[in-house]
């Protein structure tokens, strides 16, 4: 009897370390890519940049760039709750720009995923983004004190907590559903305050294959955007003479994947994605006060395609292509060249990444 009581105990420790003791799998990437247009610039700026002109405003070498991206993954899974997993993740990224390095930037994060159910999986992260450089641009304030020299260019910087959940559900057979909700707070420094705000992002994404090889995807989301407004002491965002950036955003995703005939044994497939965002911005001040943003529209449309493929179980490749446009326009004929001058774009990317996955 006692031997059977020690035989018992002994196994029930040993099943209680095994869901203890998570696997764990590490993955490295790296990749390069060229990027046509790293500050977004429209026209109007690409010609003064070639031109040598606006003394000040730029601190890049060129208008376009080589980057090379790096990130690393770890993922602790464990199984406390019988076949059902939970996954720990840490991840990091850093993005260095060859010749502009004012561009290179970082973020990490981390996150809890937990499966529910067979069908039914969640998970919660946090990401931050700790220094990202837009570009330098004539700040109101510097200004009316320097008028329109060297002097009144200042550097535009924030920060980025991002706060996020999701869950995804199968419905049916193999439908796809996923809700997401993102929770974000930006920190400029300290030459544009007013443009500091909170945003709340809400998503659903639906992918259904239609065929063995082929699936679709569809998404909408809607973001709300509040800024500060204000810059000073003593004001509000009703009262001040500064801008005030609140907006709402609608976006649409559609996405074609298609599973190509192997290569030798390996995996590969294409994905085709056409976005869509539409942003609307609220501020209530006239053109004479917020000249960038009264009445203002932006239509952003952007094209990806990516290619992956399976060099082998731990070792996978991707190359892609993106396109991004943006129309802006207002409401208003007294600044709708303006902001049309000032914040169109057209920008092209395109590069490879490889990835690596080991398992402990």
């Amino acid at each position: 009897m006692m031997c059977l009581v020690v035989v018992n105990n002994g196994v029930l420790a040993q099943k209680k370390s095994s869901k203890l003791k998570p696997d764990i799998d590490l993955s490295f990437g790296v990749g390069t890519f060229y990027d046509d247009n790293i500050l977004k610039y429209s026209e109007k700026y690409l010609e003064r940049f070639m031109d040598n002109e606006d003394q000040g405003r730029f601190h890049i070498e060129t208008y376009d760039d080589m980057i090379i991206s790096t990130d690393a993954n770890v993922t602790a899974t464990f199984r406390f709750f019988g076949k059902l997993k939970t996954e720990i993740d840490v991840n990091g990224s850093y993005n260095h720009y060859a010749v502009n390095d004012v561009k290179s930037w970082g973020n990490f994060g981390f996150g809890l995923r937990q499966s529910i159910t067979k069908k039914l999986d969640v998970k919660v992260f946090y990401d931050y983004i700790p220094e990202f450089y837009v570009r330098h641009f004539r700040d109101d304030d510097w200004t009316s004190v320097y008028g329109y020299t060297e002097e009144a260019f200042k550097p535009y910087i924030f920060s980025k907590d991002n706060f996020g959940a999701w869950a995804d559900y199968t419905f049916f057979k193999n439908t796809d559903v996923r809700l997401y909700y993102y929770y974000s707070r930006y920190y400029h420094n300290e030459f544009y305050t007013e443009y500091d705000c909170k945003n709340n992002l809400y998503r659903i994404k639906i992918t259904q294959p239609i065929t063995k090889n082929f699936d679709i995807e569809g998404m909408y989301q809607f973001v709300t955007s509040d800024a500060k407004g204000y810059d000073g002491p003593g004001e509000t965002k009703e009262n001040s003479d500064d801008a005030d950036a609140t907006y709402v955003e609608d976006g649409f995703i559609f996405g074609l994947k298609w599973k190509m005939p192997r290569i030798k044994k390996r995996y590969h497939h294409l994905e085709l994605e056409t976005v869509i965002y539409n942003r609307y911005y609220q501020t209530d001040k006239p053109v004479e006060v917020d000249y960038l943003h009264a009445g203002r529209v932006d239509n952003n449309l952007r094209f990806y395609l990516t290619y992956y493929l399976s060099v082998s179980k731990a070792l996978k490749f991707k190359a892609f292509y993106k396109w991004y446009g943006r129309d802006s326009g207002t409401t208003s004929p007294l600044n709708e060249q303006y902001v049309s001058d000032e914040k169109d774009y057209i920008q092209n990317q395109v590069g490879i990444e490889f990835t690596y996955k080991l398992g402990l």
